[in-house]
C-alpha cells in the first residue's frame, strides 16, 4: 500500500533522529568517559600524595614496613628505586614498559602504561631528599584517557551527522522531486484529441491520487473533444437541412414560380423550418450555459404544482392539436422545494413536448410526496422506448423516432442533476414511456455551479 508524504517524511526523519540520537550517545559517553578519567586521575594523585606524605614522615628503619602496609591498606601496586635499583615491588616490572609510558594527564602528572588488555595508571614522586623514587601504580579496564582522542571522536560525531543530514535531505528532495517531474512529463505529452495514455504508478498516495485525476481529467476532456466535434457535425447538419429548405423555398417565391395557394404553403414550410432553426440554435444556446462552471441556479422556494402547470400550458396548444389528453394528478394543493423555477420549467416542457410526439390520447403527469421525497412521473400511451436505447436518450443530439434536435432530453438531465434530483425511465402499465423525476427532500442544493 502505497505511503502518504506525511509518514514517508516521519519514517525519513524517524531514521534521521534515531542516528542522531545514536551519535549523541556516543558524544555523551565520550564526555562521559572524560569526566570519568579525570576523576581518576584526581583520586591517583591524591592517593599518590597521601603515600608519598606517609613514607616521608616515616623512619628509616620503619620504610619498609611503610610500604607493605600501603600496598595492604590502599590496594595499590608500589614500585620503589633506591638510587636505581629496585627497592620494593608489588608488581612485575618485565610486563611493563615505563619508558613508553603516556602522559594523560599533565594536570595531575598521571602516566599510563598498557600490559594486556589491562591499563596501569601511575604516578612517580621522590621522597627522603632523593633517595627514593616512589612510583604508585593503580589498575584500572580500558577506558578512554586521552583529550586528543575525545577531540577527534567529537568532530567524527559532527562530521558523520553533516553527512547524515546531507544524505537524507538529497534523497528526500530526490524522492518527492522525482515523481513531480515524471507527472509534469506525463501532462506535457498528452493531447486532448489522442486517446488517454496509461498514466504512471507511484508508491506515494498523494502522487498516485494526483495521477488518477489527470487521467480522469484527461479522459474528460478527451470525451470533450469527441463530442465537440460531434456537436460541429451535427449542427451542421441540423443547421443545413431548414436552411436549404428556406433558401429553395425564398428561391421559388422570388421568381414566382408558384401559385397563390403553394406560395401560402411554401411560406409556412418557411416559418415552420425558421422555427426549427431557432429552437435549435436557442436549445444549443441554453445547454451551452448550463455547461458552463460558472452558470448558477436562481435558487427560491417554489411551488412545483404551480411550475407543472406554467408547463402544461406552454404545450396545451400542441396537444388539442394532436387531440390528447393532459390529466395532472396531485394529492396536495401545493407542494413546495428549494429550487429555480424557470429552469424546472424548461425540463417539464421538454418532457411534456417529448411526450405530446409520442402518446396516442392522453398523457398523465403524478405529482407524489413521500416522508423524504418529492416524485413527479409523466406517463404517455405512446410507442414507449425500447430498452436497448433507454440509457442512449440522454446523450446530446441523441434524435429518437420523430425527434428534433436530440437536445431536450439532455438539458432536461442536467436541470434535474443541478438539483440534485434524479431522473430515469421506464415502462408504464399503458406500454407507454414513463419519465420518474425524484428530488430528496434533505439534499441542500448547490446555488453555484
Amino acid at each position: 500500500m502505497p505511503l502518504t508524504i506525511r509518514r514517508k517524511l516521519l519514517y525519513y526523519y524517524g531514521v534521521f533522529l534515531a542516528i542522531s540520537y545514536g551519535i549523541a550517545a556516543v558524544l555523551t559517553g565520550v564526555f562521559i568517559s572524560s569526566g570519568l578519567n579525570r576523576l581518576l586521575y584526581s583520586n591517583i594523585a591524591d592517593l599518590n600524595d597521601n603515600i608519598v606524605e606517609v613514607l616521608e614522615s616515616s623512619e628509616e628503619t620503619d620504610f619498609s614496613k611503610t610500604l607493605i602496609t600501603a600496598k595492604e591498606y590502599t590496594g595499590v601496586d608500589l614500585l620503589v628505586y633506591q638510587n636505581d635499583i629496585i627497592y620494593y615491588s608489588s608488581i612485575s616490572t618485565i610486563a611493563l614498559d615505563l619508558e613508553n609510558a603516556f602522559q594523560v594527564s599533565s594536570l595531575y602528572s598521571v602516566y599510563r602504561v598498557t600490559s594486556g588488555d589491562q591499563y596501569y595508571y601511575f604516578t612517580h614522586s621522590e621522597v627522603k631528599n632523593g633517595e627514593y623514587q616512589v612510583y604508585v601504580f593503580r589498575v584500572e579496564g580500558s577506558l578512554m584517557g586521552d583529550n586528543e582522542t575525545i577531540l577527534l571522536m567529537s568532530f567524527i560525531g559532527v562530521v558523520f551527522l553533516s553527512i547524515a543530514i546531507s544524505l537524507i535531505s538529497v534523497f528526500s528532495a530526490k524522492t518527492f522531486a522525482l515523481p513531480a517531474r515524471v507527472l509534469a512529463n506525463y501532462v506535457n505529452n498528452l493531447s486532448f484529441q489522442d486517446k488517454p495514455k496509461r498514466r504512471p504508478v507511484f508508491d506515494i498516495s498523494e502522487y498516485e491520487e494526483l495521477s488518477i485525476a489527470l487521467e480522469r481529467a484527461h479522459s474528460r476532456v478527451y470525451e470533450y473533444s469527441k463530442a465537440e466535434q460531434e456537436f460541429l457535425h451535427n449542427f451542421s447538419h441540423e443547421m443545413k437541412t431548414p436552411l436549404t429548405n428556406i433558401y429553395s423555398y425564398s428561391e421559388a417565391l422570388y421568381y414566382g414560380v408558384l401559385s397563390e395557394k403553394e406560395m401560402k404553403d411554401t411560406s409556412l414550410v418557411i416559418m415552420h423550418e425558421s422555427e426549427k432553426l431557432k429552437d435549435f440554435i436557442n436549445q444549443v444556446l441554453y445547454l451551452g450555459r448550463l455547461d458552463r462552471v460558472g452558470e448558477a441556479l436562481n435558487v427560491s422556494r417554489v411551488n412545483l404544482v404551480d411550475i407543472i402547470g406554467d408547463a402544461l400550458n406552454s404545450i396545451d396548444i400542441q396537444a388539442k392539436e394532436k387531440g390528447i389528453k393532459l390529466d395532472f394528478r396531485h394529492e396536495q394543493e401545493d407542494v413546495y422545494l428549494f429550487g429555480d423555477a424557470e429552469k424546472l420549467e424548461v425540463a417539464l416542457v421538454n418532457l411534456l413536448a417529448n411526450a405530446v410526439r409520442y402518446a396516442k390520447t392522453i398523457i398523465i403527469i403524478h405529482l407524489k410526496v413521500t416522508t423524504d421525497k418529492v416524485i413527479i412521473t409523466i406517463d404517455d400511451d405512446g410507442i414507449g422506448i425500447d430498452e436497448s436505447i433507454r440509457d442512449e436518450i440522454w446523450e446530446r443530439y441523441f434524435i429518437g423516432k420523430e425527434g428534433h434536435t436530440g437536445l431536450g432530453l439532455t438539458i432536461t438531465k442536467a436541470i434535474i442533476e443541478k438539483h440534485q434530483a434524479t431522473i430515469s425511465v421506464d415502462e408504464n402499465s399503458m406500454k407507454g414511456a414513463r419519465f420518474i423525476i425524484e428530488f430528496t427532500m434533505n439534499k441542500k442544493i448547490v446555488v453555484s455551479l
